[in-house]
């Protein structure tokens, strides 16, 4: 009896040793939750099960050879890995020459699946139960938060928050403990542990609203476009308001000298070379101040643009729903959907803000652009007019001179 017992002890030691190598070595480095800690816990919570389950001897030492190799194929395959685990415990056992029938059911036990229906007895409800046990303690979050590292390092994908608390929460209400000990031991915090999960998900539900409405980046970024919209209008209304001057001022000018002009010419009777050569200043600052007229009538002359625009581009950041020479081309209905398109995504309104001051920026430069050929050719036409009236008026004064 003795030596039956040295025996089986021997097999678990070796077991034990053989498995904790393998682990150390062969375990990578991106598996935070399956680690050689969490196996080795597994273990003692199978034997703490078989002991308040009052198996026998040999059906607790296949257990414990069980729960020991139920992870080992890991190492070598993340998912579907059981299959390997039964080849290496066969092989392993095999060796230490363990009986066949008992390899059998070693192999049997790591290869059920209870979740799914496939329970051959007592032996595997226990090794089920122990692994899930993680679920009924007080450490579950932290676990939990080495899993999901380890799956985002294995599958290179992230796992987005309110993801992640759903999935959890989810496995901790279909969590189920077989054996009546397991059931007892871990129902309170298991309870616990769906209530905690719960208001992770509320959190994250919440963490999610505040990203898809911009919330999170407090007022600043409220602030930075309500700036941003107050300058255009500030500097559309300044161009208006230069444009208006330049209008004003060249009207002003263009009326008083062909009103002159017209008058002198219904007086005079006779013309000549004298008469004509003080006519050119005249004529230069009559172009000067045209053509300084037409560019600031242009540049504050409303111009209505009308684009098509659809639900794709504004999607696609396009277009900006906002301008009213885009929307006025949609349906009512269409308008209305789209504005509530963007009410459910703020981070889609806050893009299509963006378009618009983008379209608003061009605008202006076109305006400034043409208020600065109006004065620079009113300018210019200021110099000629001056420069050509010196002139004649020199020539004019040599002539005589002579």
């Amino acid at each position: 009896m003795e030596d039956s017992q040295t025996n089986k002890k021997n097999i678990i030691e070796l077991t034990r040793k053989k498995l904790r190598k393998h682990f150390k070595l062969n375990i990578p480095i991106a598996y935070k939750f399956h680690r050689y800690a969490y196996f080795k816990k597994v273990v003692k919570i199978a034997n703490e099960l078989a002991d308040e389950s009052g198996l026998s001897d040999d059906d607790k030492e296949i257990l414990i050879l069980a729960n020991w190799y139920k992870f080992a194929g890991i190492t070598e395959q993340y998912k579907n890995f059981q299959q390997i685990s039964a080849d290496m415990a066969d092989e392993f056992l095999r060796d230490n020459n363990y009986p066949p029938d008992k390899i059998k059911k070693v192999k049997k036990i790591i290869l059920a699946k209870v979740s799914e229906g496939e329970s051959i007895g007592i032996l595997s409800e226990i090794t089920h139960d122990a692994s899930a046990a993680y679920m009924g303690r007080k450490n579950f979050s932290r676990d939990s938060n080495s899993l999901r590292v380890e799956l985002e390092e294995v599958y290179k994908k992230n796992i987005k928050n309110n993801t992640w608390a759903q999935k959890e929460y989810d496995k901790l209400v279909n969590a189920h403990f077989y054996t009546e000990y397991a059931n007892e031991k871990y129902r309170d915090r298991l309870a616990n542990n769906i209530q905690n999960q719960r208001k992770k998900i509320r959190k994250a539900l919440t963490a999610s609203i505040r990203k898809k409405t911009g919330k999170e980046f407090g007022r600043g970024i409220d602030t930075l476009y309500r700036t941003s919209y107050r300058n255009h209008i500030n500097l559309s209304s300044i161009a208006d308001g230069k444009a208006n001057m330049m209008i004003s001022i060249n009207t002003i000018i263009l009326s008083a000298i062909v009103t002159l002009m017209g008058a002198g010419m219904s007086f005079s009777e006779t013309y000549s070379f004298a008469h004509f050569r003080y006519m050119v200043p005249i004529l230069i600052l009559l172009l000067a101040v045209l053509v300084s007229a037409i560019f600031a009538v242009l540049s504050a002359r409303p111009k209505i643009t009308k684009n098509s625009i659809s639900s794709e581009d504004i999607l696609s950041r396009d277009k900006s729903v906002l301008f009213f020479g885009n929307f006025i081309t949609m349906d009512k209905q269409e308008f209305i959907d789209s504005l509530d398109m963007l009410k459910r995504n703020q981070a889609l309104l806050y893009d299509n803000m963006a378009v618009d001051m983008y379209y608003l920026g061009h605008v202006l430069d076109k305006k400034y652009k043409l208020i600065k050929q109006s004065y620079n050719v009113f300018m210019g036409g200021l110099i000629l007019c001056v420069l050509s009236f010196v002139f004649f008026l020199l020539y004019s004064q040599l002539l005589g001179a002579g």
